[in-house]
């Protein structure tokens, strides 16, 4: 059996709650009794989403364990492995059952007047067990981001889509689930800091716990998963869309184009066309139409001159063949069959 890696030590040092009265204290189980509902549902849901990840681990560990990506597989199956056994609502009932001498099961705890003031070594280890939570927590967000883009970078190119999908969902979906977890401890440490201050602790361990809180809140919250978007440059002009409508993207808007006016610049007019015989022939009728222009009134109509070697080739082919020449041919002479006796008897 692995060692535990947190062994939380009690100390019978309490004092009753007549003698003293701390407001601080009902003001923290107030807090845990909100907190602990949305830190018990988050925690169930990370142990359905471990258990789907082992599932699609021992199933393709034999097949893709050489892989690359299959790398950031195995540190999401750690990582969400190691949050969901720090069992973080164990915790908070630990804390809330320091106020009671009865022992409460469950959610039972948070419910009850306390009755009773724990020492202040006991809150401090509480405290710095949950600035523990709250350091793995954003390492579990980072290792969870780094996993989410490398499915993302590989799901172009894979032959195992379906596999990529399963993967990119669920470690989506644990980061929002580390995101919660991490937004609930960060509230409820500040409510435990101040009893801790309230019992009035020894100045080492005061300073020690005060150290590492301040740490804490200088620290940056981890991001949440964001698909990776160029930035928009251009200015864009919202367009009205009905739900029904599909998704065609916004408006640009485009500078307009300014053209730079002619200077004195006149067009040709059209040439004057001909007194012509424009003839249109249409392909499924054998008719022509024919359109005649009438001369203009203005304007006499054009002679179009002739070639001058139009004329010397018809003058040739005048003087070399004489206009009464006629061409004749002599049709043959049917021959004659020649006639014998039976023609003779037979007529």
């Amino acid at each position: 059996m692995p060692q535990r890696r947190f062994r939380f030590i009690v100390s019978d040092n309490y004092t009753p709650r007549s003698n003293t009265d701390v407001p601080s204290i009902g003001q923290l189980l107030k807090k845990l009794k909100t907190s602990s509902r949305d830190i018990r549902s988050s925690q169930k849901q990370l142990g359905a989403e471990i258990h789907l990840l082992e599932r699609v681990y021992y199933k393709g560990k034999n097949q893709h364990g050489l892989s690359l990506f299959w790398r950031n597989v195995v540190a999401t199956r750690r990582m969400a492995s190691r949050v969901h056994e720090v069992n973080t609502p164990r915790l908070l009932e630990i804390l809330a059952g320091m106020f009671h001498d009865e022992e409460f099961g469950g959610t039972k705890v948070f419910s009850g007047a306390w009755t009773r003031i724990p020492p202040p070594e006991n809150v401090a280890k509480i405290i710095e067990r949950l600035l523990d939570i709250v350091k793995l927590l954003k390492s579990a967000s980072t290792e969870f981001l780094k996993a989410y883009r490398a499915f993302c970078l590989f799901m172009p190119t894979t032959a195992f889509l379906q596999l990529t999908i399963v993967l990119v969902g669920i470690v989506a979906r644990a980061n929002a689930l580390a995101s919660s977890l991490l937004e609930s401890i960060s509230e409820i440490i500040p409510c435990v800091y101040a009893t801790f201050e309230a019992l009035q602790p020894p100045t080492p361990l005061h300073r020690k716990i005060s150290k590492r809180v301040k740490s804490l809140s200088s620290d940056t919250p981890a991001s949440p998963i964001q698909t990776d978007a160029p930035a928009r440059t251009e200015t864009t002009t919202e367009v009205p869309m009905h739900i029904d409508d599909e998704d065609i993207g916004s408006a640009v808007a485009r500078a307009a184009v300014q053209l730079s006016p002619l200077n004195n610049t006149t067009l040709p007019s059209p040439p004057i066309l001909p007194d012509s015989i424009i003839i249109i022939a249409e392909p499924s009728i054998a008719l022509e139409t024919v359109i005649e222009r009438s001369p203009s009134p203005a304007q006499p109509p054009l002679e179009v001159p002739t070639p001058n070697f139009l004329e010397e080739q018809t003058v040739a082919k005048s003087e070399a063949v004489p206009r009464d020449a006629r061409i004749t041919t002599k049709k043959a002479k049917k021959r004659k069959k020649a006639r014998d006796e039976i023609d003779d008897i037979f007529g």
